[in-house]
């Protein structure tokens, strides 16, 4: 008989990667956890961990164990947050880093705050965000992709019964740092010849904007100079209003630069940036996520994409 100890223990051992750390979390002995886990997988029927000569490591039946005792303990966490906070309503939303995004949460939440909502927040690339979807650290989950990439990763959605769901399409924007030539050169359109010599300040870099890529006049991030990688529009900002280095975002969605830094439609051929959001499939999004979804549509031009 499985309980909710072994399950708690097992996922912290998972995040740790060491007995002797997640003792250090649950406020007991590493003998205490090693047992709990030997018992855990005694009534399973299988290896959880490797153990290794430095921490452990989740054994392929370990990872699809977590992913089960993941969601388990998070409703378990959320229940207990409940009951501390008098059935307090939490939406737990990842998100690739937008200032667009922010502005809209920002509203969302004056114009609900007599529901007495509370949000967990976090900003990660597109992996992470498709990670913590999948474990249920969050409810949902909002990314930026290419649309030369979507296939593929539409495709390791699959493989974790996730979707993802579009919601606006648009061209992509080269914003200039001021200090650059580009900045004054009065150019109207930008061509991928154009980003050679540039270095470039990006939000995130992920593996979903190159995978698959086959025809070499597609757009890749690993053939660009990424000199700098922040989560930070402060930094952005000022990297782009007092340096020389450049930024690729989508146009309508990168409002923080809109006045401040003029963009350049960049040419990608058939490339387009998509926003979106993950979710697990065939189940049902909580009301106020529903809710929630259904502001950010509102604020979205007449062109986005009808769910």
């Amino acid at each position: 008989m499985i309980d909710i100890k072994q399950l708690q223990y097992f996922t912290v051992c998972a995040k740790t990667g060491s007995f002797s750390e997640a003792a250090k979390v649950l406020y007991t002995t590493q003998s205490s956890v090693s047992k709990v886990i030997r018992l855990l997988e005694d009534t399973l029927g299988m290896q959880l961990f490797q153990r290794l000569p430095r921490g452990i490591r989740l054994t392929s039946g370990g990872q699809q164990v977590y992913r089960y005792a993941s969601k388990i303990t998070n409703e378990i966490d959320v229940l207990e947050n409940m009951a501390a906070s008098n059935m307090t309503k939490w939406i737990r939303i990842s998100m690739n880093p937008s200032s667009w995004f922010a502005s809209q949460f920002v509203d969302f939440y004056n114009e609900t705050s007599e529901k007495n909502y509370h949000f967990q927040l976090t900003t990660a690339g597109v992996g992470s965000v498709m990670e913590r979807v999948r474990d249920y650290l969050d409810d949902i989950g909002f990314v930026y992709i290419l649309s030369t990439q979507k296939e593929n990763f539409l495709h390791e959605l699959v493989k974790n019964k996730m979707e993802f769901v579009p919601m606006y399409e648009t061209d992509a924007m080269l914003y200039s740092g001021k200090l650059a030539e580009l900045y004054t050169s009065g150019k109207e359109k930008a061509g991928l010849e154009d980003l050679e010599g540039i270095r470039f300040i990006q939000n995130y870099q992920d593996e979903f904007f190159d995978i698959g890529v086959v025809r070499k006049e597609d757009f890749q991030w690993k053939d660009l100079d990424i000199s700098v990688l922040t989560n930070s529009d402060y930094i952005m900002e000022k990297m782009l209003k007092n340096s020389k280095v450049a930024n690729i975002s989508g146009s309508y969605l990168s409002e923080n630069k809109e006045g401040s830094i003029p963009g350049i439609p960049l040419d990608m051929g058939d490339g387009k940036v998509i926003f979106g959001y993950i979710h697990h499939k065939k189940e049902a999004l909580d009301e106020s996520v529903e809710e929630f979804l259904a502001f950010l549509k509102s604020r979205l031009p007449g062109s986005s994409i009808d769910a």
